[in-house]
């Protein structure tokens, strides 16, 4: 709408400017809800495994794989055994 259009509507007609005014503050209230609409789907698309508490099957197929970070060389398992220096490890008698 150009100024001269605005200035018409304002001179004219009062009742068409006060309809107007009140469908601008709607269309604001409309876009503010919808930016934090668009906001929150934004944050769930970039929820992944890694910042959140969806498993890794869950992840979508753009998120970045995960790294595979080197074992420490150990085994699976618990500790074993402690055997300490000075002991002498013999059979277990049955009875």
């Amino acid at each position: 709408m150009e100024s001269a259009e605005a200035e018409a509507i304002l001179d004219g007609d009062r009742e068409t400017a006060v309809v107007l005014l009140m469908r601008v503050g709607e269309l604001i209230e409309s876009n503010h809800r919808l930016e934090a609409r668009v906001a929150e789907l934004e944050e769930r698309l970039n929820r992944n495994s890694r910042n959140s508490s969806l498993p890794p099957s869950q992840d979508p197929r753009s998120a970045p794989p995960r790294s595979r970070t080197p074992g420490s060389g150990r085994g699976p398992g618990g500790s074993g055994p402690v055997i300490r220096a000075g002991t002498v490890r013999c059979c277990r008698s049955s009875g």
